[in-house]
């Protein structure tokens, strides 16, 4: 995959990989899939669906673009004496995804990358900035969305845990040992996740950054993001896209119910096209517990 680094303001420089497909399928035209990561995790997250080495890669049929949001993988955010865990928000997120879109489509060297649409999946803390990021759009790159899907994704209203709960979340990812013990245990059952997984899981979790740790436990997760629905229900364009939602069985992070009734129904109650899938016997971590579904979902809303 070709690294490449998006300035999307004057402290934060947005990394991503991407990918074309192989030379055999050269000329298919497909749309670029952008890959969004969730709390913890980096663009290595998608691994299994994005690397030509694993049995169930898209690479051969899509041109893909994953993203590390800033403050994981290898992206930076402001760090400097003024900066604070609120610029690590749901918001800044999203308008990090929009103007590296936005120079994706102007750039020559890429624009081809993005003329046939393109579809974002986002995982978990990555479904709530995908529906953030719409509303940032332009007219003209919101009417080359194909698609969303939302996999376990957070709702866009807010969620308040009571103190003592968000102080033991913000320390989940502080060592190696609560790392693997939170992924083998809350975010996934241990049989479903490989070594691989884990060394991934535990490397990415760690090196995140202390404001970005935060900015979605202090700021992220309370953020109401609810009226940007209203928003684009109000732009034609927006409505027309198709939506695949997915939630785990057995997640206790974002636990299905909630998932149907603040996101599938809130969004089909204002018109968009929604269909929802609950995936038997899995948790949180669905991109690397169940990638077929995820492309099987990725097929469903490019053919709806």
């Amino acid at each position: 995959m070709e690294s490449n680094i998006f300035k999307t303001s004057p402290e934060t420089e947005i990394h991503v990989n991407i990918s074309r497909p192989s030379t055999r399928n050269e000329h298919v035209k497909s749309p670029l899939l952008v890959f969004l990561h969730y709390w913890g995790g980096s663009s290595a997250t998608w691994y299994k669906l994005t690397s030509p080495n694993s049995g169930t890669s898209l690479n051969a049929d899509y041109p893909i673009m994953t993203i590390d949001f800033r403050g994981w993988g290898q992206s930076k955010g402001p760090t400097g004496g003024a900066a604070t865990a609120e610029d690590y928000s749901v918001t800044p997120l999203a308008s990090d995804i929009a103007s590296t879109l936005t120079q994706l489509h102007r750039d020559t060297s890429h624009s081809a990358l993005i003329y046939n649409g393109f579809v974002i999946i986002g995982h978990s803390m990555g479904g709530k900035v995908v529906l953030a990021t719409l509303n940032c759009l332009s007219a003209d790159l919101l009417g080359l969305v194909k698609g969303l899907v939302l996999v376990a994704p957070a709702p866009p209203t807010p969620l308040i845990l009571p103190p003592d709960m968000s102080e033991q979340q913000r320390g989940a990812y502080n060592t190696e040992e609560s790392v693997r013990w939170i992924a083998q245990n809350v975010l996934s059952s241990a049989e479903h996740l490989t070594d691989d997984d884990i060394s991934i899981i535990v490397r990415d979790s760690l090196a995140g950054s202390t404001l970005a740790k935060d900015g979605w436990i202090l700021h992220g997760m309370r953020e109401d993001i609810s009226p940007i629905l209203d928003s684009l229900a109000s732009r034609p364009l927006a409505k027309k896209v198709k939506i695949q939602v997915l939630a785990g069985e057995l997640d206790v992070v974002e636990q299905k119910d909630r998932v149907e009734k603040e996101v599938v129904q809130s969004l089909t109650k204002k018109g968009f096209i929604v269909s929802f899938t609950v995936l038997k016997g899995l948790k949180h971590l669905i991109p690397l517990e169940s990638p077929e579904a995820i492309s099987q979902a990725i097929s469903s809303v490019l053919s709806i």
